[in-house]
């Protein structure tokens, strides 16, 4: 089952593991349509409950966690909410050089030692330039990927570990961590240098010298004078690499090279070839994914049609529907007009471009065009209402969602499929509770303008198709639409269709199918709850629904045809929330 969205935007699909900094999530974006690692780092709260909403060293953690270099994983967002603080990442698909260790049971290559050399020292040469310290070198953030690149993660994670009160920003990993880290003394370049020579240690014979227990133990190892040689583990490496790695490992900042780049320039010529230790690594991970976590690809066939529909392929496919309703929507008003054949139509093509570039203003657009036809037929009060109800939805919900734009167009279509309940259900699938009920008295005001306008009676929202192809049909029922909506039994009706959608996303927020099948359900029974109010209401408009042969057994039918339909939407994928951001994002962007 599903877990609820992360951020509202992220798909919780498997957990990478867990360390001292807190939790790691593979989950898909929806927005990006992507796979991305999710740090994600528990917040402590004070005696009173509280959180800090701007904790010291906030900043600074934030900047660091956000380096830019080909060899740094890439950042690309940090959030919080009441509990937890939320690191995105890159997903390098891939394993940890602490996992590949463990794996081939010993040391690397001297060619593929120098890979991970080449890599890291550049990534903490970059960083250092910008001011920052990893201060966490051990081969647990060193990734490797199927194409054997090699890339250092959890920059910024010691800082932002110390600004959400989990300990210092000196804080690391026993074993990783040199003399002042240990005692809580300044760091410096230095400090990441001694932990960068470790690592190269470690790869070069398979052992850490001065891994420990405890603190205690930790600070005996790092205070003594030199590790064992590494000649002592592997004869056959370079002498020349003892004296590289003692001055690299001094107990004392200044008894270590000047920076990571001298110390890397000093490594690297008793290394072996990076570009051969590159390709080695592809093999090492291949034969470690036939049997590890890499190899099934985890939580891939638990993305649904949805998730994978909104990226490019599910916006075309909203903007061509946008397109097509915004120029019926034109096409329907400014006939009225009685223009001529080639104005109206350079009128309705402009309506449908907009729409396919931004649906809301497509849309906006038609609904502009649909009331001139309105006043140019003299329906003084129904264009009135029509103008007044269709700038409120547009102002605070069309134009900030696409869904919201698009959804309520397609009632009239689904009424006249006989599926009218269907909107206001994919109103609550796909939108927010307050944008789906908005969405949902939209969309049943449209169904029930056009089925007034068929002759067949407001009640169901039955709509002729014919009315679709030709709007003068509406001509002959022109007192019927009055009728219809000065009846309270349409309000009770259209109330329906707002609780309806409100119920249904209110299911939904959770981002599961099993939510959507409830909150399909419950929608239905609202549905059924408010149209039985209707009814009792009676009236002209309720007449009229009894008299086009609606009564409660067809109605019946069409709910349960139009539930059907929305539980296989949820078969086919968990609610998305991401549409309504493609407007918002670059308002956002602009003005930050």
């Amino acid at each position: 089952m599903e877990q609820q969205l992360i951020l509202d935007r992220y798909r919780p699909l498997d957990e990478l593991g867990e360390g001292g900094f807190g939790t790691v999530t593979l989950a898909w974006d929806t927005r990006i349509q992507r796979r991305v690692a999710i740090k994600r780092l528990p917040l402590p709260r004070d005696a009173r409950g509280s959180v800090a909403s701007h904790p010291p060293g906030l900043a600074e953690a934030r900047t660091a966690a956000m380096l830019n270099h080909a060899t740094i994983v890439t950042v690309f967002d940090f959030e919080s909410d009441d509990d937890e603080a939320f690191i995105v990442m890159e997903f390098v698909d891939g394993v940890s050089l602490r996992e590949l260790l463990d794996d081939v049971g010993g040391s690397l290559t001297l060619d593929e030692t120098a890979a991970v050399v080449e890599a890291v020292g550049s990534a903490l040469q970059f960083a250092h330039e910008n001011g920052v310290l990893h201060l966490d070198v051990k081969p647990a953030n060193i990734l490797i990927s199927r194409d054997g690149h090699v890339k250092m993660t959890d920059f910024g994670m010691a800082a932002l570990s110390s600004a959400y009160g989990h300990g210092g920003a000196s804080g690391g990993t026993p074993g990783s961590m040199p003399l002042e880290q240990l005692e809580g003394l300044p760091v410096s370049e230095a400090t990441d240098e001694w932990a960068f020579a470790v690592l190269a240690y470690e790869c070069l014979t398979g052992v850490n010298p001065f891994d420990a227990e405890t603190l205690p133990a930790a600070i005996a190892l790092a205070a003594a004078a030199d590790p064992p040689p590494v000649t002592r583990f592997e004869p056959a490496l370079p002498a020349a690499l003892d004296d590289v790695l003692f001055a690299a490992t001094g107990p004392h900042p200044d008894e270590r090279y000047p920076d990571v780049a001298t110390f890397t320039s000093a490594l690297t010529p008793h290394l072996g070839d990076a570009a051969t230790g590159r390709a080695s690594f592809v093999d090492l991970v291949t034969a470690y994914a036939q049997d590890g976590p890499v190899a099934e690809e985890p939580g891939w066939e638990r993305v649904g049609l949805w998730d994978r529909l909104q990226g490019s392929a599910g916006a075309i496919a909203l903007r061509t529907i946008a397109a097509v309703e915004s120029a019926w929507l034109a096409w329907a008003g400014l006939q009225w007009l009685r223009l001529q054949t080639l104005p109206l139509a350079a009128a309705v093509a402009l309506v449908a471009l907009a729409g396919a570039l931004a649906p809301p203003l497509g849309t906006g657009l038609g609904l502009i065009a649909f009331a001139v036809g309105l006043l140019a037929l003299r329906l003084w009060l129904l264009a009135t209402v029509f103008i007044v109800g269709a700038l409120a939805w547009w102002w605070f919900f069309a134009r900030r969602s696409s869904g919201a734009a698009v959804l309520p167009l397609a009632a009239p279509p689904l009424a006249a499929a006989r599926v009218p309940y269907l909107m206001p259900l994919l109103a609550g699938f796909a939108l927010p509770p307050a944008t789906a009920a908005a969405a949902g008295v939209g969309g049943g005001a449209l169904a029930f303008l056009a089925a007034s306008a068929s002759g067949l009676g407001a009640p169901f929202g039955i709509v002729d198709p014919r009315l679709l192809a030709s709007p003068q049909h509406a001509l002959a029922h022109a007192a019927a639409v009055s009728a219809a909506f000065a009846s309270v039994s349409t309000w009770i009706a259209l109330v329906g269709w707002g609780v309806a959608a409100a119920v249904m996303s209110l299911f939904s927020r959770r981002a599961s199918r099993l939510g959507a099948v409830f909150g399909g359900l419950a929608g239905a029974l609202v549905l059924a709850a408010f149209y039985a109010l209707a009814r009792l209401a009676g009236g002209a408009w309720g007449a009229r629904g009894v008299a086009a042969g609606w009564t409660a057994t067809p109605f019946r039918v069409s709910l349960a045809v139009s539930l059907i339909l929305v539980l296989l939407v949820a078969a086919l994928g968990a609610p998305v929330r991401a549409e309504d951001e493609d407007l918002a994002r670059p308002l956002r962007e602009d003005g930050e």
